[in-house]
């Protein structure tokens, strides 16, 4: 049963007692897209940089990577979501009160904003900019001028580069504060967290304005694409009869797109792309497919297949509270009108800038230093997808791999002075181990534990040769 309370700093909380596999905690904070600058985005990376109680910039990195705890955010439908998930409750409090203090801080200066925008973030566009799906999905939105067209919440290579610190510190003041953020938690009480949790938040009056930015399609002289704007209590129906309505459709020569999210105005998007001469046949066969399918409204279920099993229950019972809207359109009204018509933008060539390596400033890491003293160390077990593809090309007695983008160190923890985890710590915990994503040099970092071999790799690196001598460098200066 949820508990519903708020604290005195007006931020609101909402406790289940038992706790479905580990501890979790998870803070809701809506972030519409207002514009395709992709400010929601950057604001999400920067949650994790910096704050004043934890300024370290390798905490995050250095706690998912010794302590029994996995930290993380995403966001969808217009929300972000930061959470924390562990086995133990004392660790758990420990990263709440370190996710809102990332939540409440306003002030970065400019080379931390300079470095997470046109160093991580550019690294991650371009990643997903290199996949056919991802750059047809940006060609159509970018081409789209309907009143009801979909802001790019990640924004674009070429339009991120654009914000400035002012912008972070206006969206943050609109957007970031108590009376809007909701933290739900799984096994733990509103009265166990940290005192600091009550900490009031910075109420100064800024605000963004948001960017307006014009993609002039190109003129098609093949497809075009004819949209439907369609409320989101039908978009569950419609995504589960997608590979019927593809099947249909082709007999027109014409392709299906069901848009998995809603726009800013909780509508989202039924597609079709083909020749204007087929347009009338094929939205006919459309409308008595969707009679026969008999969709009905409902609320939209959330579930993300990466998140930890604690925070998908929270987020279900979140999204569940909100209401349903039943007095809409039926679907086979809503998609019988005029479509609007619209034509392709395509990306333009991903521009990733060279970021230069970043000082050494924090030696220290607060959260890790605190709770290592209340738990034992637990390194993670597991390799990311695309860095476990990689490690199959490993030959016997290979230490290093890497290509163009991506590299793992296998690097033996055996004949040393001190225990595995304990040598572990002692170069996961220094900063200069972490400098190439905080650099803004890489995408991401991390590491894994397989008996006494640490092993290291790092995604979208834009110098992934060196890492090898970087890190034999960090152990002949007697760090472990």
């Amino acid at each position: 049963m949820a508990h519903q309370e708020q604290l005195s700093n007006g931020l609101n909380v909402v406790s289940f007692k038992q706790a479905a596999e580990d501890f979790g905690a998870v803070f809701v904070v809506p972030t519409p897209a207002v514009d395709s600058s992709g400010i929601a985005h950057l604001v999400e990376h920067l949650v994790f940089r910096t704050s004043d109680r934890y300024p370290a910039r390798h905490t995050l990195f250095a706690a998912n990577g010794l302590l029994p705890l996995k930290m993380n955010a995403s966001s969808h439908n217009g929300f972000s979501y930061f959470y924390a998930v562990s086995p133990d409750k004392q660790v758990l409090l420990h990263a709440i009160d370190y996710l809102l203090a990332g939540l409440q801080q306003r002030h970065y200066t400019d080379d931390d904003v300079r470095r997470e925008r046109d160093g991580v973030i550019a690294r991650e566009l371009a990643m997903y900019e290199s996949t056919a799906d991802y750059q047809q999905q940006m060609a159509i939105w970018r081409g789209d001028r309907a009143p009801d067209c979909y802001h790019h919440w990640g924004g674009y290579c070429d339009t991120i580069s654009q914000l400035k610190s002012t912008d972070v510190e206006g969206y943050k003041a609109w957007y970031y504060q108590a009376q809007h953020i909701t933290l739900l938690l799984s096994g733990v009480s509103a009265n166990e967290l940290l005192p600091t949790c009550s900490k009031a938040f910075d109420t100064s009056e800024l605000t963004y304005n948001p960017s307006q930015h014009r993609f002039m399609a190109d003129t098609l002289q093949d497809d075009y694409i004819f949209s439907w704007w369609l409320p989101e209590c039908y978009l569950d129906g419609l995504l589960s009869a997608k590979t019927r309505l593809r099947a249909l459709l082709n007999k027109y020569n014409m392709q299906v797109v069901v848009e998995d999210s809603a726009n800013y105005q909780q509508k989202f998007a039924l597609r079709i792309i083909g020749r204007p001469g087929q347009l009338m046949a094929a939205q006919q066969a459309l409308i008595e497919e969707v009679k026969f399918l008999r969709i009905v409204p409902k609320q939209h279920l959330f579930f993300e297949s990466k998140y930890p099993e604690s925070i998908n229950s929270l987020l279900a019972w979140y999204h569940g509270q909100q209401p349903l809207n039943r007095k809409v359109v039926a679907l086979t009204q809503a998609i019988s009108v005029t479509p609007t018509i619209t034509s392709l933008k395509p990306l333009p060539k991903p521009i990733v800038r060279l970021v230069s390596r970043a000082g050494r400033q924090h030696e220290n890491c607060e959260l890790v230093n605190t709770v290592s003293a209340l738990v034992p160390l637990s390194l993670p077990d597991k390799l990311p997808p695309r860095v476990a593809a990689l490690a199959e090309q490993r030959q016997a007695e290979q230490t290093f791999l890497c290509n163009q983008h991506d590299w793992i160190y296998w690097l033996s923890l055996e004949n040393l002075k001190q225990p595995a985890t304990h040598a572990a710590r002692s170069l996961l915990e220094n900063e200069q181990f972490w400098l190439p994503r905080i650099s803004g040099q890489c995408y991401a970092m991390g590491v894994k534990l397989e008996g006494a071999t640490l092993i290291c790799y790092g995604v979208m690196d834009d110098e992934p040769h060196r890492r090898e001598q970087e890190i034999q460098q960090l152990l002949g200066d007697n760090l472990l």
